[in-house]
């Protein structure tokens, strides 16, 4: 059990990270219409396309909800 919640954790953290380092300027570049294959052609953030798909799509499902 506190293997899972240390990895739950570590995942959780990770996020926090990425999003706090790159999740407002990925979604400024949402907002004025960058897709995830613009955004990862024209700039060099170390992270994985799922990542930043899924820091998209997060995005966009949170503004839609917001409506």
């Amino acid at each position: 059990m506190e293997e899972y919640n240390h990895g739950y954790f570590q995942e959780a953290l990770s996020n926090f990270t990425k999003d706090f380092a790159y999740g407002g300027a990925i979604r400024h570049l949402v907002d004025h219409g960058y897709t995830v294959d613009r955004i990862i052609k024209e700039f060099n953030y170390p992270l994985s396309r799922d990542t930043i798909e899924k820091m998209v799509n997060r995005y966009l499902e949170e503004k839609n909800s917001n409506v």
